[in-house]
């Protein structure tokens, strides 16, 4: 029985690491966060991965960043499929903000442009 329940506490623990539960969104609900998902275009390589979540990251009362791009085959990222989920205080900032956000991370080589897929 103890060797039971000592799984069980490590299955949970490993689940709410990997975001498997709706633990998070509890929380996000309880502080009044708002979650969106940006589609992102534009994006070619991992560091523009890293420029658009800094940029992100910046914007007063973002709380989280979490970015995913595609996979092509079994080894290589497709860039072209980059989403951003972003968890923010809709008093602090909005979702125009995030946007600008995304393009202002633009560089001369990479133009970004990002656009709400979900609320």
């Amino acid at each position: 029985m103890r060797e039971w329940i000592g799984r069980s506490v490590l299955i949970m623990a490993v689940m709410i690491m990997l975001g498997q539960t709706g633990a998070h969104d509890v929380a996000a609900v309880s502080q009044g966060s708002q979650t969106v998902t940006l589609d992102i275009e534009g994006m070619t390589c991992g560091a523009c991965v890293k420029d658009v979540k800094g940029s992100l990251a910046k914007v007063p009362g973002v709380s989280t960043v979490e970015i995913t791009v595609g996979k092509k085959w079994v080894f290589f990222s497709d860039y072209a499929d980059a989403r951003a989920l972003v968890t923010f205080d809709p008093q602090k900032t909005g979702v125009d903000a995030l946007v600008k956000a995304v393009e202002a991370a633009s560089s001369p080589l990479s133009a970004y442009k990002a656009r709400v897929l979900e609320k």
